[in-house]
């Protein structure tokens, strides 16, 4: 069994694979420093782990904390995939293919596997990133912005008045109190801002583009989007499934070769396919 693990800046996202297939995904919350405590809670049942394949946006101690616990969990050593220039029929924009961060390829990567068409892959996290890639596997670049919790802690850092306001579920559109009130006016912004990116894009691109949306705020922005956009919540999981499957069996345990390849269109099995298109 592998073990497949996203790494991001507010949560920690896993799953397995079994005889080819991709079991659904958990999460846990990542505590800010150690991450040991948190590993034991949600892996330590987990048994005959084979390989583990790791993408980690959240820098050089967690991932020593993870290696560290990985190696005496079960005498394994984690692959940490990179970004490259080209793997599995997508090429790389970035002049510098190693700083595009791993969770963007990834997704990238997985987004591209069942469309061949101009397809764009819309990350809602901590960060909102957006990278479009087209029908031949050409990575055109992309864009990030605050994601909603970075624009509300921009709002209440540093803010006695809005530091202690309540937490309340309920939205409406005109506030009456100050939570409310930074709730709608930090959805409305990034509501607007991709609205008019999907316009943009829609324009410059003489074929179809398929939208494909992911990350922990997803399912709070899909309501208020006016256009149809596909909801993929595990793309980076699926991006790591991609590399699990094409890494040769001798090569297990050991950190993997960064080796450019020219071709490389392995299809994802059915349980990952992506839709084409939405209904």
């Amino acid at each position: 069994m592998i073990l497949l693990v996203d790494i991001g800046n507010s949560q920690i996202k896993w799953t397995t694979i079994k005889s080819k297939v991709l079991a659904d995904s958990q999460h846990f919350s990542r505590p800010k420093t150690g991450i040991k405590a948190a590993l034991n809670k949600a892996w330590k049942s987990l048994e005959d782990i084979e390989a583990v394949f790791v993408s980690n946006v959240a820098g050089d101690k967690i991932a020593a904390q993870l290696t560290e616990w990985i190696d005496k969990q079960w005498k394994l050593t984690p692959v940490f995939v990179q970004s490259e220039k080209r793997r599995f029929g997508v090429t790389n924009a970035y002049e510098q293919p190693e700083t595009l961060g791993v969770d963007r390829w990834l997704a990238i990567v997985a987004g591209r596997q069942h469309a061949r068409q101009v397809t764009c892959i819309i990350d809602c996290g901590t960060a909102i990133t957006v990278d479009i890639v087209t029908e031949k596997g050409q990575h055109q670049g992309g864009l990030i912005v605050p994601g909603l919790s970075l624009m509300k802690k921009m709002l209440t850092d540093n803010t006695d008045a809005l530091s202690n306001v309540t937490q309340e579920n309920e939205f409406n559109l005109l506030a009456t109190n100050t939570h409310s009130a930074i709730q709608a006016g930090t959805l409305y912004m990034v509501t607007a801002t991709l609205e008019n990116l999907i316009n943009d894009l829609q324009q410059n691109f003489t074929d179809e583009v398929r939208f494909l949306i992911t990350g922990g705020d997803a399912e709070e922005l899909i309501p208020l989007m006016p256009q149809p956009l596909i909801h993929e919540p595990d793309l980076v999981l699926k991006g790591l499934a991609q590399y699990a499957r094409q890494n040769n069996q001798r090569n297990k345990n050991k950190p993997m070769k960064q080796i450019e390849s020219n071709s490389d269109e392995t299809p994802i099995e059915d349980s990952t396919a992506l839709p084409e298109n939405a209904n």
